[in-house]
């Protein structure tokens, strides 16, 4: 079985954030630089991430349910605990050297075991552009008319001699 929520992300609160200042639905507390925050899918109101949690996933507004993904860095860390440290960068390998990428090696990022594939398409919002209305078709089959007319005119008036 899928879980078929939205996936919100975690985003840590700066000064400079949007939500800076905003008050959390749940606690009625300020979000505050340093804090973890997410947005809820459907009504964008910010929330600690812990009250996030504490109120069952959901949003303390209008209770649309959304999990939260961890960054990759902290999949199963506790939170507060720091990402990993950088992998240390490699020596540039020499040109003459000839480079050999095994048959087994993807490009396609495996998830973690205890994290279900998120699709986003289930929590998407249908983009409908407006109508296409009758009067730009309209509009447009009197310049196409136009057009013709003027060039059939044109070709008689060169057929009869008219331009010299």
């Amino acid at each position: 079985m899928s879980d078929t929520t939205a996936a919100i992300s975690l985003r840590p609160t700066t000064a400079t954030s949007k939500w800076a200042g905003a008050t959390c639905p749940k606690c009625s507390k300020g979000i505050s630089a340093g804090d973890q925050a997410v947005l809820c899918p459907k009504c964008y109101i910010p929330h600690h991430a812990q009250c996030w949690r504490d109120g069952g996933n959901a949003c303390a507004n209008d209770q649309t349910p959304a999990r939260i993904l961890e960054p990759r860095g902290r999949a199963g860390a506790p939170a507060g605990e720091p990402a990993a440290a950088a992998p240390p960068v490699a020596t540039p390998v020499p040109a003459a050297a000839a480079v050999t990428v095994p048959s087994t090696v993807s490009s396609v990022p495996v998830p973690f075991a205890d994290e279900p594939l998120a699709n986003p398409w289930l929590s998407a919002r249908a983009i409908q552009g407006p109508p296409e209305s009758e009067l730009f078709r309209r509009n447009i089959m009197t310049i196409v008319s136009l057009l013709v007319f003027w060039a059939i005119a044109v070709f008689i008036a060169t057929a009869f001699g008219v331009f010299h």
